[in-house]
Order: C-alpha cells, then structure tokens, then sequence
C-alpha cells in the first residue's frame, strides 16, 4: 500500500464520526457483531458521546478517508483487555489497515498496563480470525452464542 496509514483516537467530540463509522459496519458486516444496526442507529447523541468515553475507540485512516475502527477496553478478568468493535471498511481491505489496528490496540493496552487481552470472533468471519492469529492471538476453547444458531469464540494473547 503506498499511502500511509494514520490511527488517532476519537474523543466525544468526534461522536458523529464514530456514529457514521460504527453504523457502516454494522450495515456491511452485520455477522461479525452482537450488536444491530436497527438498534444503534436508534441512539441519542448523548450514548454515542458516552460510548467514546467508556472504551478506548480508534479510527485508521488513509489520505484523510476513514478505513477501520477498533475499540478497546476493561475486559472481565482482572488485568485483561477487551478488543471489541473491529472492522475495516472493504474499499480498504488486504492492505494492512486491518493489522495496524491490531496492533495499534495491543501497543495501547500494552501502555495502560494490561498484560493480556481477549477478543470474540464470530465463527463466520474466517478473515478476522486470521488476522488476529497473525498478530499472536490463540482461541482460548469459550464458545458462546451471539444469535439463534450463530456462534462465536474467544481468543486471547499475552501483551
């Protein structure tokens, strides 16, 4: 790729942003969440500012234009961060963008003293769970339910 990739962290003020971004991906890719778009797109400004305060939320951009999102959090065990809220826009991927996110996130937590963090991928999307394999990510055996008949599972790696 031979434009740069930049990731900056949004801030509630940048809530429009992340609102026009996360709906897009939950419009395009709604298998790879537990979330819905019907559901989201419904939320008042002040959870979408909320939403930036409560999670770590990032945005990859190549020359000015949006490309991925990722987010990043406390996860349920002590020390553990939570990946959650991946996606790479599809004019943008197989060109990095998705693994600079990754790996953006792991330097993040790294920095907020995390030593491991998880992450749940829907076993549709074979993409992710290779990309997240890539970046040192092993399925640690929990399988839940994210919809009637759809499954997902966790994956973990030592920061």
């Amino acid at each position: 790729m031979s434009s740069a990739i930049e990731v900056r962290r949004l801030g509630p003020e940048d809530w429009q942003l992340y609102r026009r971004v996360r709906l897009a991906a939950l419009k395009e890719a709604p298998y790879a969440f537990g979330s819905t778009y019907e559901r989201e797109a419904q939320a008042p400004e002040s959870r979408w500012r909320q939403t930036l305060v409560d999670r770590a939320r990032f945005v990859a951009e190549v020359d000015g234009v949006v490309a991925g999102t990722v987010s990043g959090g406390d996860g349920d065990a002590t020390g553990a961060a939570a990946m959650t809220a991946m996606w790479v826009d599809p004019r943008f991927r197989r060109q990095g963008v998705g693994g600079v996110l990754v790996l953006h996130l792991i330097r993040w937590a790294r920095s907020a003293r995390y030593d491991q963090m998880f992450l749940w991928v829907t076993d549709v999307n074979a993409n992710a769970e290779r990309l997240y394999e890539r970046n040192g990510f092993v399925s640690t055996g929990a399988v839940q339910e994210i919809r009637p008949g759809e499954l997902e599972h966790e994956m973990s790696r030592k920061l």
